[in-house]
């Protein structure tokens, strides 16, 4: 009987000493060391929600599919790189030292929802659930390059400053697919604009009815690359207020695969704008039964091209696209600019 008891004992001791070994490996684990990183156990495949906030500013991101839509700018795409440059600056936040806790500390860092300085982020998973909540508030501007940062998604209200400083894009338009086609200026043949034709004679632009006594100005080579690496800066709705009754001049591209772009570009005081359609010359697509591979691969990328503008108009024709006065102006060229005195 005795035995038994003292069996019960020891039994009990080792118990509460494996609680308390365990209870100190847990803080010792979740105990602060410099360089530790800020969001050590974020794992950014598990993002379906991003929202940034900065002051009255607010930036929201969903997952869709494999990419990122920018749902406070009407659903328009991110931009891949952009998503993944902000997730690394996120990551990649490392601790410099605990600096305390507190609402007045939290005031005197700017480390409150709505300050104008402060940065808000959270980040949600497929469910809407809340995965992180962290406040970026000041950076230290003498003896130090950090930045005070804040979680309000846990119970623990320490305050930290951030090894270097901390620099955030809350910008929607920093994260948008700007993007709009990118068309190599060999692959151009021909080019129809107002008044003019121009045509790629191994790989020189020669204008249609030119007069005697005159030559193409650089401006006809130009045309060439009117849809190389075409961004835009703004983007609009397409049946938004701000893009109806605009006065449109089209321009025709047509390409070595027989597709082709047709843009219309409008002008409206400073501001420029462009929509873009594609289009594909063949009117049937066959193949004969006894068509060699060559044929087949052929017939087979034209139904694939044919298949992408499909994809490209359903997608574009949603919207009007803001460019820059040196975008608009390849697009609004006239004949008597391609041309000069030889």
């Amino acid at each position: 009987m005795k035995l038994n008891r003292n069996l019960g004992i020891a039994a009990l001791v080792l118990l509460v000493l494996s609680a308390f070994t365990y209870r100190e490996s847990v803080t010792r684990a979740e105990r602060f060391e410099r360089g530790q990183k800020f969001l050590q156990h974020l794992n950014p495949d598990e993002i379906a929600q991003i929202t940034v906030k900065k002051g009255e500013e607010e930036t929201s991101l969903r997952r869709q599919g494999d990419e990122f839509v920018v749902t406070s700018a009407d659903g328009y795409p991110a931009a891949n790189e952009s998503v993944n440059r902000f997730l690394r600056d996120v990551l990649d936040l490392s601790l410099e030292k605990e600096v305390g806790s507190g609402e007045s500390l939290e005031k005197e860092l700017e480390l409150r929802p709505g300050g104008e300085a402060t940065v808000e982020v959270a980040f949600k998973n497929e469910g809407g659930k809340d995965m992180v909540r962290f406040l970026v508030g000041k950076s230290v501007e003498e003896g130090g390059s950090g930045s005070y940062v804040l979680r309000t998604d846990s119970d623990d209200p320490t305050i930290y400053l951030t090894s270097s400083r901390v620099y955030l894009r809350t910008d929607q338009d920093e994260l948008l697919k700007k993007d709009v086609v990118d068309v190599k200026s060999e692959d151009v043949v021909r080019v129809v604009g107002p008044g003019y034709e121009l045509t790629n004679e191994e790989g020189t632009m020669k204008l249609a009815g030119l007069p005697a006594g005159k030559k193409e100005t650089s401006k006809a080579n130009q045309a060439m690359s009117m849809l190389t690496s075409l961004r835009f800066s703004k983007h609009h709705l397409a049946d938004a207020p701000e893009v109806q009754n605009l006065s449109w001049t089209a321009v025709e591209v047509y390409l070595n695969d027989d597709s082709g772009y047709v843009v219309d570009v409008a002008t409206s005081g400073e501001k420029h704008y462009l929509k873009i359609e594609g289009f594909h010359q063949a009117e049937r697509v066959e193949i004969a039964r006894d068509a060699g591979d060559e044929e087949v691969k052929q017939t087979a990328d034209t139904l694939a091209r044919i298949d992408e503008l499909q994809k490209f108009n359903a997608f574009h024709g949603s919207w009007v696209y803001e460019v820059t006065e040196y975008v608009a102006k390849k697009f609004l060229v006239t004949r008597d600019e391609l041309m000069e005195d030889a």
